[in-house]
């Protein structure tokens, strides 16, 4: 069997070792690689065979080819353990008066930090970190016009659900315009999906209402660049798996709850009530409490705009309700069908300036009115890590910049103090914004794959670009995602249409939105947010697994009935629970059949085991030892099933095969793996059989042990 040495590609010697059929020698590389500046090289290596001696040296120096040398003495081949030694100098002489030793070791560091970087920045990688690059030289006139008609529907869509989405939190509403431009900007950049867009969402803006209620908007501002920091960093570690521990009844409860939360406190703004608190358990005692307050002509103007948008939003679904000749069936037609409903938001909210402008020309003011709105491009500047509040209690729902300046004693905010007050939502609000922008990647990739690392590092690297504009935290926008979807967005460059969009909008048209009537736009986001209450999930699961409703009902009361950080941790850790109690009841399959003068019984147990089903497992191996009092049996533990095996039943293993051993009992181990094997050898006595025995598949009983 010939064998081939090699060094690092330099030199490469065959040598036929005649009768040594096992021969396999193994050259490790312990000396330094390349050239070095100490003079010549030299390696010499004996390596023994059994009784086949090999002695090798090389030379080489960085002026001239290097020289290989070997002698081998061939002799009888045995199974006893191969012998090697190596010895390498520079310079001529010998590795302790030459080489130093701290310059050898800095070499080998470069030279493996050079292969990891030659590794890792490849152009693969940076295509998958700026997916622009990969579409850019690819784009065509055709993709301008329809990504262009794209953003413009969709930044449509995106200028009155920012202004109400702003309000939802609590801060200013341009800064949910602020968040509706920034975002698909980065999007655009590093986005992989081309039909997402980012930006204000119901969920990111309910949950940073209860931190504004703190802090003003200098707290969601400081959650947007916390929140941004923690979702890069989980995407440049690849810490994706921590959203696995979130199960699909969980998601739908919270989802559920933020929805009918919202919904409610836009009823209070319907109504025209005004009273502190946004979450279920104030507002709907408000609604009965202050139900005397309710201003008629708002009520009256909201519930006819939900009708409204309700009736836009099918508009394409009635005409099927007519004949085949209707004229409703002209593609034309159907195409301004379709950019109606698809445009309703704005046309509510356009219509709703217009009465409210009417009534005011004939001065009368019956509505609530959204009033004065920043105008211009907001600045690029820090966020606000320190800032000064008023020392009394904090009104988040008349909080504005310039009621701060009638305020005459204030406290400084430091940012420690901020991170203390936000306490579990600056680890929760991100990993719900990484839920969210995964699962809408998912949802919009026609079938690719989806890189969620890439969308967790796009929604990170959004949260922080915003967060020095003055926005809130952002996400995915199932909504405005489908928009851009069924508009015909070819690329991201969609998203950065969609942006600019907003942006003229921030620049020229925000005096127009002074005449906004403040229920019309509780009418938008109840319409666009009834959608996210999965009711559909109750009978889905009641039909497949009925044990989950009880995680998606937990997580759904506990949402609304304390707040929605804690009911997503209580529902999570409640189904966990549940997986880990299911994983403990463990069952083990009992089979005996006869082999010559011997009877088989075989238990095999169907999973993995850990401490939890210890006992169950105990109680199986204690009823397989007294079951049969036959003493000519072996039990066979097959092991086809089990994977890994935990400390604790390792012990319990231990101690029942003693048990065995003292009563003589004949005892083996199949379908092994080898990973189980090496975990079970530190239990098991010297020549206890591990193996895969065939096992014959007729007269045999099968029983099952709980």
């Amino acid at each position: 069997m010939p064998a081939t040495f090699t060094t690092m590609g330099r030199f490469d010697s065959a040598i036929d070792c005649g009768s040594c059929e096992e021969a396999e020698v193994l050259m490790a590389s312990s000396a330094p690689t390349g050239t070095t500046d100490q003079g010549p090289f030299h390696l010499n290596m004996n390596n023994k065979i059994g009784d086949s001696s090999l002695q090798l040296s090389f030379s080489f120096d960085d002026k001239k080819n290097g020289e290989t040398s070997f002698q081998m003495d061939p002799g009888s081949v045995s199974s006893a353990s191969s012998e090697r030694s190596v010895s390498w100098s520079e310079g001529g002489g010998s590795a302790e008066d030459h080489i130093d030793k701290d310059v050898s070791f800095g070499q080998q560091v470069v030279t493996r930090a050079k292969r990891r970087i030659r590794k890792t920045c490849t152009t693969k990688l940076l295509k998958r970190r700026l997916p622009m690059i990969e579409w850019l030289p690819k784009y065509t006139l055709q993709s301008l016009f329809h990504d262009c008609m794209a953003g413009f529907t969709v930044a449509l869509t995106a200028i009155p659900q920012g202004i109400a989405y702003g309000a939802v939190a609590g801060v200013p509403v341009e800064y949910g315009l602020y968040t509706a431009f920034a975002g698909p900007f980065i999007y655009a950049l590093l986005g992989s999906v081309s039909q997402i867009t980012m930006g204000p969402t119901a969920v990111m803006a309910l949950m940073t209402h209860q931190y504004v209620q703190l802090g003003g908007a200098p707290y969601a501002i400081i959650l947007s660049f916390v929140s941004g920091c923690i979702e890069l960093l989980a995407g440049l570690l690849n810490l994706g798996f921590i959203m696995d521990f979130i199960s699909a009844p969980v998601i739908s409860g919270f989802c559920s709850a933020a929805a009918v939360t919202v919904i409610l406190s836009q009823f209070k703004t319907i109504l025209g009530l005004s009273f502190r608190g946004s979450t279920f358990t104030k507002v709907l005692p408000g609604i009965f409490k202050y139900w005397r307050s309710i201003r008629v002509w708002d009520a009256v103007l909201g519930f006819v705009f939900i009708a409204f948008l309700m009736l836009l939003k099918n508009l394409t679904l009635i005409k099927k309700w007519f004949n085949a000749g209707c004229c409703l069936h002209n593609p034309y037609v159907e195409k301004a069908l379709w950019f109606v409903s698809t445009c309703r938001n704005a046309l509510a909210v356009i219509l709703g300036c217009v009465i409210a402008y009417v009534f005011e020309t004939y001065g009368s003011r019956p509505f609530q009115l959204l009033g004065e709105v920043k105008c211009g491009i907001p600045n690029f500047q820090i966020p606000p890590f320190s800032f000064e509040r008023p020392e009394e209690e904090f009104a988040p729902s008349n909080w504005t910049d310039s009621d701060s300046d009638n305020q005459t004693s204030y406290e400084l905010v430091t940012f420690p103090e901020i991170l203390k007050d936000m306490g579990p939502g600056m680890i929760l609000v991100p990993v719900i914004a990484i839920l969210e922008q995964v699962a809408i990647a998912k949802a919009f990739s026609n079938g690719a794959k989806t890189d969620s690392t890439q969308e967790m590092i796009a929604v990170g690297a959004g949260s922080i670009f915003c967060s020095f504009f003055g926005c809130i935290p952002l996400t995915a926008s199932f909504s405005r995602s489908s928009v851009l979807s069924a508009s015909g967005g070819k690329t991201q460059f969609a998203s950065l249409i969609n942006g600019c969009v907003v942006l003229f909008a921030l620049a020229f048209l925000m005096p127009t939105f002074y005449f906004i009537p403040k229920s019309i736009l509780g009418a938008v986001i109840i319409t666009a947010v009834y959608p996210m209450i999965e009711y559909h999930e109750i009978p889905s699961l009641w039909r497949g697994r009925r044990i989950e409703l009880f995680p998606f009902i937990t997580t759904f009361l506990c949402c609304l009935l304390i707040n929605m950080e804690y009911g997503i941790l209580i529902g999570a850790q409640m189904h966990l629970l549940l997986l880990a109690y299911e994983g403990s009841r463990s069952k083990s399959t009992l089979t005996r059949y006869k082999e010559a003068d011997e009877e088989r019984v075989v238990l095999q147990a169907d999973r993995n085991l850990y401490f939890p089903s210890v006992e169950r497992f105990r109680n199986a191996l204690t009823k397989v030892s007294i079951d049969v009092e036959t003493k000519n049996r072996v039990v066979v533990l097959d092991m086809g099933r089990v994977n890994q095996i935990d400390h604790t039943t390792l012990k319990m293993l231990q101690s029942i095969l003693a048990a065995w051993d003292k009563k003589e009992e004949k005892y083996c181990f199949a379908n092994v793996s080898d990973h189980l094997k090496q975990v079970l050898s530190s239990i098991l006595p010297k020549g206890v059989p591990v193996s895969r025995p065939v096992l014959p598949s007729t007269d045999t009983t099968i029983s099952f042990v709980p």
